[in-house]
C-alpha cells in the first residue's frame, strides 16, 4: 500500500475519528483562539505520526486481511457456481468423463497428502481445463452436426457455375447491343457473386470449427494421458520433491491450451481463473436442485 493509500485509509479509520475528537473537538470546547491553535497543531501532528504508528498499521493489516478473505470467499463461490453451470450443460457422457478425471486427480492429491498441497492449484487447473474442453467439444460438435464443409463446397461449386453462366450471357447481351438485358443480367450477376462470397465465408467458418473440434478431441486425450502419467509416477516415485517436479513438468504445457481456449469463438467458459481458486475447491462438482 502506498503512502497516499495509507493516508486515505487513516482518514476513514476510527483512529482519525478519535484524533479529531480529542484535538479539534477539545479545541472548540475551550471557546478560545489559543485553544483552537493548539488543537489544530495537535491534529496536524496526529496526521504526521499516527498513520505510520505500529498500532494503526496492525489495525490496517487486520482490516485488509478481513477484506481479502471476504473477497476470496466471494470469488470462490462465484467460481463454484460457474463451474456447476458448465458441468450441468454437459451430456451424461461428458459428465462421466469429467468425473473420471476429477477422481484421478483427487487420487493423486490424496496419495501425496501434504506434499501435493503446493501443487494443488496446478492439479485443479488441469481439472478445470478438462471441463472447459469437454464443454467446448460438445458445443462444437452440435454446430458441426448442423453444418458440413463438404456440402457447402458443393453449394459454392454450383454458385460458381451460375456466375460463369451469367457472365457469359451478360457478355453476349452487351455484344448484341441489348442494353436492357445486359443491365438486368448484371444486377442478377452481382447478387450471385455476393451469394458465392457469403458461401465462401461460411465454408471458412465451418471448416475452422471442424478443425477446432478435432484439436479439442486431441487436447482432451492429451490431458487425460497427462493425469495418468502423474498417477504412474505416484506409484513409482515416493520422493515429494521429485513428484512435485513431475507435476510441474506435466502440467506446464497446458497453459497454451488455456490460451487457445480463451481465443476460441465457441468457448463460453471463464478463462482467467487463478490457481488459488482451483486449489481450494474440491474437484468433484455437486449440482444443486
Amino acid at each position: 500500500m502506498t503512502g497516499l493509500q495509507r493516508l486515505g485509509a487513516f482518514l476513514k479509520s476510527p483512529h482519525h475519528a478519535w484524533l479529531a475528537l480529542l484535538t479539534l473537538g477539545a479545541g472548540l470546547a475551550t471557546l478560545s483562539v489559543p485553544g483552537l491553535i493548539v488543537a489544530a497543531a495537535a491534529y496536524a501532528l496526529g496526521w504526521i505520526f499516527l498513520p505510520d504508528s505500529g498500532r494503526f498499521r496492525q489495525w490496517l493489516q487486520a482490516r485488509l486481511d478481513t477484506v481479502g478473505s471476504a473477497n476470496a470467499a466471494a470469488g470462490a463461490e462465484q467460481f463454484r457456481s460457474e463451474r456447476a453451470k458448465i458441468y450441468a450443460r454437459l451430456s451424461p457422457e461428458g459428465k462421466s468423463a469429467y468425473d473420471a478425471l476429477a477422481t484421478a486427480v483427487e487420487q493423486v492429491k490424496s496419495g501425496f497428502g501434504k506434499a501435493a498441497e503446493a501443487h494443488a492449484g496446478r492439479l485443479g487447473q488441469l481439472a478445470w481445463t478438462y471441463l472447459r474442453l469437454l464443454h467446448t467439444r460438445e458445443t462444437l460438435a452440435a454446430f458441426c452436426a448442423k453444418e458440413s464443409s463438404a456440402l457447402i463446397l458443393e453449394e459454392i461449386a454450383t454458385a460458381e457455375a451460375e456466375v460463369v453462366s451469367l457472365e457469359h450471357r451478360a457478355l453476349e447481351a452487351e455484344t448484341s447491343g441489348d442494353a436492357a438485358g445486359a443491365g438486368s443480367l448484371e444486377r442478377l450477376l452481382q447478387s450471385k457473386r455476393s451469394r458465392r462470397a457469403g458461401l465462401e465465408q461460411h465454408h471458412e467458418h465451418v471448416r475452422k470449427a471442424e478443425n477446432d473440434l478435432a484439436l479439442t478431441d486431441a487436447e482432451i486425450e492429451r490431458l487425460f494421458d497427462a493425469v495418468r502419467l502423474i498417477q504412474a509416477h505416484l506409484v513409482s516415485q515416493r520422493d515429494p520433491d521429485a513428484m512435485g517436479d513431475e507435476i510441474d513438468r506435466t502440467t506446464a504445457p497446458f497453459h497454451r491450451t488455456r490460451d487457445w481456449l480463451r481465443d476460441l469463438e465457441f468457448d463460453e467458459t471463464p478463462a482467467d481463473i487463478s490457481d488459488d481458486l482451483t486449489a481450494d475447491l474440491p474437484l468433484q462438482v455437486e449440482l444443486t436442485e
